[in-house]
C-alpha cells in the first residue's frame, strides 16, 4: 500500500499544472481595478476609437489575442428579439493599442452626466404648463418669465454636464492598462 501510494504521489508531481496564466490588469495610478485572465470576457476601444469585444485567448509579455465575437440583439421569425453571436476572427494588439474601456455603472451616473438636471427641469416646465392651462394664468407672464429662465438655465447646465460626460475610461495618465507574468505560467 506504501509503495502505491509512493508511486502515485511521483507521478502527481510530475504533472504538469498550469493554473493561471498572464493577467491583463487595469490600473488607476497604482491600483488595480479589474483583472483578465486567459478565457476571460473583455470590451474595449482600439486605438481606431473601434469597440472590440471578445474572449482572451492569449496574453503573452505586453501583447494580447482577442478572439473577437460580436454580440447582437436582433428579432426572430416572430418579432421578438434574441440574442446572436458572431465570431469575427482572431485580433493580436499591444496593450498600448487599447484607448478605452467602458466604465462599470450601477446607475449613479444620474446624478453625474446631467440627467438629473435635465429631467427635473423639463419635468418643472411641463407642470408649469399645466398649470398656466388649468388656472388661466399667462404661460409667459412677468411672474412666469424667471422661474421659466432658471429652469431653462437648469436644463442648459445639464445639457453641458452631458456633453463633457464619458461613459468609457481613457488610457493615459490616471488609467494604465498592462499585462503581469505570473510565476505560474510558461
Amino acid at each position: 500500500m506504501k509503495q502505491l501510494l509512493i508511486l502515485f504521489l511521483f507521478f502527481a508531481t510530475q504533472i504538469d499544472v498550469n493554473a493561471q496564466g498572464d493577467l491583463l490588469v487595469l490600473k488607476k495610478r497604482n491600483q488595480t481595478m479589474q483583472t483578465w485572465i486567459q478565457g476571460s470576457y473583455i470590451t474595449f476601444q482600439f486605438s481606431s476609437r473601434q469597440w472590440i469585444q471578445g474572449m482572451i485567448s492569449q496574453i503573452r509579455n505586453d501583447s494580447v489575442t482577442i478572439d473577437q465575437i460580436d454580440i447582437r440583439t436582433v428579432p426572430n421569425q416572430f418579432g421578438f428579439p434574441t440574442i446572436d453571436t458572431a465570431r469575427l476572427g482572431l485580433l493580436k494588439l499591444h496593450v498600448n493599442e487599447i484607448y478605452g474601456m467602458p466604465k462599470r455603472s450601477y446607475g449613479g451616473d444620474i446624478f453625474t452626466d446631467g440627467s438629473l438636471l435635465q429631467l427635473g427641469s423639463g419635468a418643472f416646465v411641463f407642470v408649469n404648463l399645466i398649470n398656466s392651462f388649468i388656472k388661466g394664468y399667462s404661460f409667459f407672464g412677468s411672474d412666469n418669465l424667471p422661474r421659466l429662465g432658471i429652469a431653462g438655465g437648469v436644463f442648459l447646465i445639464g445639457s453641458v454636464l452631458h456633453t463633457w460626460h464619458r461613459s468609457f475610461l481613457t488610457m493615459g495618465n490616471t488609467y494604465t492598462m498592462q499585462t503581469i507574468h505570473t510565476a505560474a505560467s510558461k
